[in-house]
């Protein structure tokens, strides 16, 4: 299994969930395994896949 980030809007901005084998170590180190980006809900999904892509090249993004 492999380790997916699962990109989705919210009223206030954009939120990654991770998934699979790297899901256990986000959840030790914060608490939950999903995390907030820096993108708002403005910024358009094409541009937060392809950012979200570009700083994890070894993981798989998905927008929901």
């Amino acid at each position: 299994m492999t380790t997916t980030i699962t990109l989705y809007r919210n009223n206030t901005g954009w939120l990654a969930q991770y998934t699979g084998d790297g899901a256990h170590k986000i959840q030790e180190l914060f608490g939950t395994d999903t995390l907030p980006t820096s993108f708002t809900a403005q910024a358009k999904p094409a541009e937060v896949l392809a950012e979200v892509q570009a700083l994890n090249p070894e993981i798989k993004v998905e927008l929901a």
